[in-house]
């Protein structure tokens, strides 16, 4: 009977404070995949379509930032993969409106498999010969499976031991779901001296509602916690978006989120945010 408690417990989940250690890496990964809109297109005719690859740079996380299991106090191999490629396809629409869908396909890189859907709803609300000032609204659904809780190099240690302190007994498959939807604000200005470079800002509010569903073997037990929180992000990026020829286009972009953590129940909450590297290469197929 009490075993059962805690079991059962586990099975039902907690849900996380948005500061929380764990609540943060669900975040920190969440803002890592975000469909940012990486520059403002050319000007485009209805039916126009580009097809798209984007790249992101993933930071890898020191030590201390590792330790989020168990409020903190236990690491997880959060540092995978060291990069973000995901092919995408701008449509665009009448009015000014255009939609973009991105998605990473399936494929087992650097220990994780995703399977991640983005779309993006944009509208060109002032387009004058120099200016341009656009809104955004977008999304994600999907997730990333990998072995965070228990990693190959802890398996075969002692239970509880220095090596293996959460006790894993086999390598985990543990799923994490990174969705959000986010509302996106951008200025951009076409510099026809400099070849049509067109520098751009933006700012973003993101809600994120993510989870983290642990598939592990501790102690002799099954660990099927699931973890989920839910909170409110900002965003901002700013770049550089170049014309090359014709039909290609490139973008460089550097985004920064700032994230909230309380690392331990005793320490106060501090600003731990993602700044990263973002690119994209743009081929216009009907130009």
């Amino acid at each position: 009977m009490l075993l059962a408690i805690p079991l059962l417990a586990a099975a039902l989940g907690q849900d996380l404070p948005f500061d929380r250690p764990e609540a943060w890496a669900q975040q920190y990964f969440t803002t890592v995949s975000m469909l940012t809109g990486l520059g403002p297109a050319t000007p485009e005719r209805a039916g126009d379509v580009s097809i798209q690859l984007e790249s992101g740079w993933i930071p890898s996380l020191s030590p201390s930032e590792e330790r989020v299991g168990f409020s903190g106090t236990s690491a997880e191999d959060l540092n995978k993969a060291p990069v973000l490629f995901r092919p995408r396809v701008r449509v665009a629409l009448p009015a000014r409106f255009a939609v973009v869908v991105g998605g990473v396909p399936p494929v087992r890189a650097f220990g994780v498999t995703p399977r991640l859907v983005a779309a993006a709803v944009e509208w060109t609300m002032i387009d004058r010969r120099a200016w341009r000032a656009s809104w955004r609204v977008h999304g994600q659904t999907g997730s990333v499976t990998g072995a965070f809780t228990c990693p190959d190099a802890v398996v075969g240690a002692p239970d509880g031991s220095t090596s293996n302190p959460t006790g894993g007994d086999a390598r985990s498959s543990d799923v994490a779901t990174l969705r959000y939807g986010a509302i996106e604000f951008e200025v951009a200005r076409t510099l026809a001296r400099f070849g049509g470079a067109t520098p751009h800002v933006s700012i973003a509010v993101n809600g994120i509602d993510s989870r983290f569903q642990v598939n592990a073997q501790t102690f002799g037990q099954p660990d099927h916690t699931l973890l989920t929180t839910r909170g409110v992000t900002e965003a901002f990026a700013g770049g550089v978006a170049v014309p090359l020829g014709r039909r290609f286009e490139a973008s460089l972009d550097a985004f920064y989120s700032p994230l909230f953590v309380r690392r331990s129940q005793t320490d106060a909450r501090t600003v731990d945010g993602l700044f990263n590297v973002r690119g994209l290469i743009s081929y216009r197929v009907n130009r």
